[in-house]
């Protein structure tokens, strides 16, 4: 990334270098409003015919930022990108609108976005874009030069936001996208019906961000994007109604093989299925993030209501098709009266688990007695790869289950049966249970200790 006071201080190293770089115009590209008049003054004396990038930043004064955007109109034709941060009066407005013909790379974000502040910028015919991030700023969707773009992220379009058809129209004349994030952009369009079914193929998509869509934009999109190449997926409240689509579990697919580690967790009423490590979401320009790799997703009931054990069950096969060898899954409280999946349901599909971890606001009767029986009759390991275990029982039949399962665990380790695939490595239960365990003899050999 350039820096003004490294080429500044490279100068200073030779005459050869001082020469070099005082006369290539690509070592002074970026006209930002942190610099003081004479720095821009002498950039532009520099920089005479090559492109310019402009930035307004957040942190300055709207004042400081406005004439920042006069000096730069008069060469409007070099401009290559533009940031704008920060309220957007009508006077910028303007020379947004009159001067963003030649940029390929356009980043606004109005912090003020509102009925009593919306911002719809009318931007002059130009130059296709490639890289495009609107936060709180809308544009028209139909424009030509929504057309070939490589990154697209659009947040809190609320007022006047592309309709599905409209965001496929992008996408579709769009083939080399690489980055897709959709964050609170509304569905006004609901009640229209007859949306293209046909599948959007996006070879070259690495990242997919959707969140606090509608479920109708979030289901669309996830059941019609075809992406071989995507590496990370992140999105809340999809719902289970699309678990079993076939291009869903495609999509998701490559996120979950390329994971070090996955862990999903269970509600009984949600799943939320995330990878070590969680992609992280950054409001910044593409190219100056590292690229997020892995997944993180939540699937709820949909808004009508209807939710099969099903379709929970898809998502558990999916996971345990694709996932990498380090799975964890944990148990939370649910919010929710309704169990869509429960916990004994989640571990028969899940028999490969390595870490279980169970909240201390969860009864942990039903899962101790399943690790113990499986079957509710004859002893057994039904997860034999199970190397973690974390709870914290507050029943005395709880802890009795507790017990008995470090018993089987024991007995198989001493006979060496051929059902432990690896034996129990590690305990985190309260302290006083610890305690009441290690007089028995039966954390010997293991990794015992009381959770942070």
């Amino acid at each position: 990334m350039w820096r003004f006071q490294q080429i500044t201080r490279f100068i200073s190293v030779c005459t050869f270098w001082k020469e070099l770089l005082e006369n290539a115009a690509v070592f002074w590209p970026k006209l930002h409003s942190r610099y003081p008049p004479e720095t821009l003054e002498l950039i532009l004396s520099r920089n005479v015919s090559g492109p310019l990038c402009v930035v307004c930043s957040e942190k300055e004064e709207a004042r400081t930022k406005l004439d920042l955007l006069e000096l730069a109109a008069k060469h409007s034709a070099r401009w290559r990108s533009l940031t704008f941060e920060g309220v957007i009066c009508s006077v910028v407005k303007e020379q947004l609108q009159l001067h963003t013909g030649s940029i390929t790379e356009l980043y606004v974000f109005n912090p003020e976005s509102s009925s009593f502040h919306r911002v719809t910028l009318a931007l002059a015919e130009g130059k296709p874009f490639r890289h495009v991030v609107l936060d709180g700023v809308e544009i028209a969707w139909d424009t030509s030069r929504l057309r070939g773009l490589r990154s697209l992220q659009l947040s809190r379009i609320a007022f006047d936001p592309p309709s599905l058809t409209q965001l496929r129209a992008v996408l579709t004349a769009s083939p080399g996208l690489w980055y897709l994030r959709l964050f609170k952009v509304a569905d006004v369009f609901a009640h229209h019906a007859g949306e293209s079914s046909s599948m959007l193929f996006l070879a070259e998509l690495s990242t997919l961000i959707l969140q606090n869509l509608s479920e109708r934009f979030m289901s669309h999109l996830l059941t019609h994007i075809q992406a071989p190449a995507l590496r990370c997926v992140v999105a809340a409240d999809i719902p289970f109604s699309i678990a079993s689509d076939p291009a869903f579990t495609d999509l998701i697919a490559p996120a979950l093989r390329i994971s070090s580690g996955v862990t999903l967790s269970s509600s009984g009423a949600s799943i939320f299925i995330y990878s070590d490590p969680t992609p992280r979401v950054a409001r910044a320009w593409v190219d100056s993030t590292e690229e997020p790799v892995g997944i993180r997703i939540g699937m709820r009931r949909s808004g009508s209501g209807v939710t099969s054990k099903a379709d929970a069950q898809s998502v558990l096969e999916t996971v345990k098709a694709h996932a990498p060898s380090h799975l964890a899954v944990t148990f939370i409280p649910s919010r929710s009266a309704m169990t869509i999946i429960p916990a004994v349901e989640v571990l028969r599909l899940l028999p490969s688990t390595k870490m279980i971890v169970v909240d201390p606001d969860v009864n942990c009767q039903a899962i101790m007695k399943y690790l113990i029986t499986e079957d509710g009759e004859a002893p057994g390991l039904p997860c034999p790869d199970l190397e973690s275990l974390r709870l914290a029982p507050k029943e005395d039949a709880e802890v009795e289950l507790v017990r008995t399962f470090l018993r089987l665990h024991q007995k198989n380790v001493q006979e060496k049966a051929g059902t432990l695939v690896r034996p129990l490595k590690r305990v985190l239960l309260p302290q006083d249970i610890l305690d009441r365990l290690e007089s028995d003899g039966l954390l010997e050999g293991l990794e015992a200790r009381s959770p942070s």
